[in-house]
């Protein structure tokens, strides 16, 4: 069992079902302005912030690589994918919410999307009021694998990095809450990582309601 005094997730891909929908979103975008991103490059900037995926884009592509316009492009299909699709949310989600607040266990997101659309998606599927927290990539100078945003979200939450735990589907996220010395949980979404990435981790787990029956609410008069 792990005694805790905060949880903090990770948004996309551990609470909602949209890295297959920004795979093809960030392949589409690119081929009409002629660029080819493979799966290997998607997934290498899985949990990145924007600051950090403008970074690499340049460093592939080059100086001449037209950022603002594909982002834009990439933006506005986006938004037409979503008038029709609803944001899927994670088997066992709610469950674990429900049961985190009943035992009084504070929570928060730190998500690499930016702070507007982490707070947009989170009350879209109506778990907003559950967090103490929310903190967008764009809210901190280094993203993921950084460990900048989780200890932001420890600070925030005023509990002990040994007392909180970091839930994570992405590689860059679980180096980042290592980096940040902070315990980690992976909950694979597209990719299931090499043994080297889950040694990082206190446990692997195929699903969010799973953990209810592994954590428990530290009792601080111990």
């Amino acid at each position: 069992m792990l005694e805790l005094n905060a949880v903090i997730f990770d948004m996309d891909g551990l609470m909602i079902d949209t890295e297959p929908v920004g795979n093809m979103l960030v392949k589409t975008s690119h081929e009409k302005f002629g660029y080819k991103i493979t799966d290997d490059m998607f997934v290498h900037l899985i949990g990145s912030n924007e600051k950090t995926s403008k970074e690499y884009y340049y460093s592939v592509f080059g100086e001449d690589y037209p950022y603002q316009k594909i982002k834009d492009y990439r933006e506005q299909l986006r938004n037409e994918y979503f008038k029709t699709h609803p944001i899927e949310v994670k088997k066992g989600l709610y469950d674990l919410l429900e049961y985190l607040k009943k035992n009084h266990i504070k929570m928060a997101v730190a998500s690499s999307t930016r702070y507007e659309r982490v707070l947009s998606n989170l009350k879209s599927i109506k778990v907003d009021q559950y967090f103490d927290a929310i903190i967008g990539g764009d809210q901190i100078k280094h993203g993921k694998p950084a460990p900048d945003i989780f200890l932001k979200a420890v600070e925030l939450l005023e509990v002990n990095k040994e007392d909180a735990l970091v839930l994570e589907d992405s590689r860059n996220g679980i180096l980042a809450a290592h980096a940040g010395k902070i315990p980690v949980i992976c909950i694979p979404d597209l990719i299931h990582h090499s043994k080297d990435i889950l040694d990082l981790t206190v446990g692997c787990y195929d699903s969010l309601d799973q953990l209810i029956d592994v954590i428990v609410k530290k009792d601080d008069k111990a």
